[in-house]
């Protein structure tokens, strides 16, 4: 049973038009086909390529899995899953699928002189006006750009993984890029539901991912120095940290504890804090000896004999329920704070 949500998060994902007539995504792996999904939402064709039939074989699969469990959390726009499916196309094309589209998102391998090349041939196909977005997870949109003759029009759009469950998009601003293609990129992906997070310096990991990653070198630290084992510093996350954080970011958090205990703590532990070093060496340690994570048996955790597809679609159907919660409070929050601070309203 869905939580009950208020007015303005029903109308997020009940009240979507086909405001784009084509779209398209280039790399049909695990996060090209997600990015297609969300597009499909708001899109006439949605175009989804790949060089290889067997990679838009297997998104062609997952895209089906993505509608059914969109669709039993009413985030189809009241479509069904069928319907949005019939709007999604696969080619190997590019030209095809790019000459008359009016959004373009790359998501290839992160390999910056592959991007660059891509980019370069982007720019010669799609119409002068379009904008061009990468999903790169960190590498720099102005070096993605360099090669292409109108660098005004690239831009930042990365997304959370899983990227149709996990409701913002980070939009992020390159060296050359324009306030018109910024605007417009964060327009299209309000319109399809999702939270814009405009990153306005080009800096390595951008926003969610400097975030992420200086948590989880902590974590990698404290594992490698045996303070604690994999299962409870994921347990201090997950039922210390996280429920918190969906309440209040953690900047948010601090202004409400006080920073007059805030300073006196960071004063000696900010010191005390992890380095590079140790966790990266641990981490490479376990990847040299083919423990990398779930698919392979073995990683931070032992998966031997699990079933990859059981635990991804386990762990989407507990994002997708948690999502709707989290944002259920949030659209609440923001339509207090937006009452208050209308005209006439009470001082």
């Amino acid at each position: 049973m869905l939580p009950e949500t208020p007015a303005l998060l029903q109308l997020r994902f009940q009240n979507m038009d086909l405001f784009l007539s084509m779209s398209t995504v280039v790399g049909a792996g695990l996060m090209g086909g997600q990015i297609a999904m969300v597009l499909a939402l708001g899109s006439r064709e949605t175009w989804l390529i790949s060089r290889r039939r067997e990679s838009l074989a297997n998104a062609r699969s997952n895209l089906e899995r993505y509608a059914q469990d969109l669709g039993r959390h009413n985030r189809l726009g009241g479509e069904s899953p069928d319907a949005v499916l019939n709007r999604i196309y696969t080619t190997t094309d590019l030209e095809a699928a790019v000459g008359e589209s009016i959004f373009v998102v790359e998501s290839i391998t992160e390999d910056l002189a592959s991007k660059q090349a891509l980019f370069h041939r982007l720019d010669a196909v799609a119409a002068a006006d379009v904008p061009l977005v990468s999903n790169t997870s960190g590498l720099p949109i102005t070096r993605l750009a360099e090669k292409a003759r109108h660098m005004d029009r690239i831009a930042g759009s990365h997304f959370v993984q899983p990227a149709h469950v996990v409701p913002v998009a980070e939009i992020v601003r390159g060296e050359q890029t324009s306030d018109r293609t910024m605007d417009r990129i964060t327009g299209i992906w309000q319109r399809l539901g999702y939270f814009p997070l405009r990153v306005n310096k080009d800096v390595p990991g951008f926003l969610v991912n400097r975030l992420q990653h200086a948590l989880i070198r902590e974590a990698v630290d404290l594992l490698a120095s045996g303070v604690a084992s994999a299962e409870d510093i994921d347990a201090a996350f997950r039922l210390g940290l996280a429920p918190r954080f969906t309440t209040a970011g953690p900047l948010e958090q601090r202004d409400i504890n006080g920073l007059s205990m805030h300073v006196r703590v960071a004063s000696h532990l900010w010191k005390t804090l992890a380095g590079w070093e140790q966790s990266l060496a641990y981490l490479q340690e376990l990847v040299a000896t083919g423990a990398t994570g779930l698919e392979s048996g073995n990683g931070y955790y032992n998966w031997t004999g699990k079933d990859p597809h059981s635990i991804r679609t386990s762990k989407d159907e507990q994002l997708l329920r948690r999502t709707a919660e989290v944002m259920a409070d949030w659209e609440e929050e923001q339509e207090t704070r937006r009452q208050a601070t209308e005209p006439g309203a009470s001082q």
